[in-house]
């Protein structure tokens, strides 16, 4: 993965022609991307808000994917309204998308996950993730 995120960077640099030096973020501002990681990061948030707002876009194994917090605990705790972070025993675990997905999505601020459109919420998902960055 490393060495598709240096030749990544290295194709921008030449693309906008920047020295090395030049920070990344600046590189990724111009084009209005995210790191592949980050990249990464946006489609499985994607994913998930497309489980909160947009079921029916969705295939329907998707469907019942993840599962909220208030379907898991019946006392008023801080996170019901969250989704529920599966427990994993392995590093493959933690790998999932059913483990990443929900973990992903609860540590976003409140306002990203009010926006409906997808379109909006991924704009301003790619601008939190850039801000991280730094």
């Amino acid at each position: 993965m490393s060495k598709l995120c240096t030749l990544n960077n290295k194709i921008l640099r030449i693309l906008q022609n920047q020295p090395r030096h030049t920070r990344i973020q600046i590189l990724y501002a111009k084009y209005n991307t995210v790191t592949i990681p980050d990249l990464h990061t946006l489609q499985i948030l994607n994913l998930v808000h497309k489980f909160s707002y947009h079921k029916n876009k969705l295939p329907e194994i998707f469907t019942s994917y993840f599962d909220e917090n208030q379907s898991h605990y019946n006392c008023n705790t801080r996170g019901k309204n969250s989704l529920h972070i599966i427990r994993c025993n392995t590093t493959y675990g933690l790998k999932s998308i059913k483990y990443k997905g929900p973990k992903l999505w609860n540590e976003l601020p409140t306002q990203l996950k009010s926006y409906i459109s997808t379109k909006m919420f991924t704009k301003y998902v790619k601008i939190y993730l850039r801000s991280q960055q730094t």
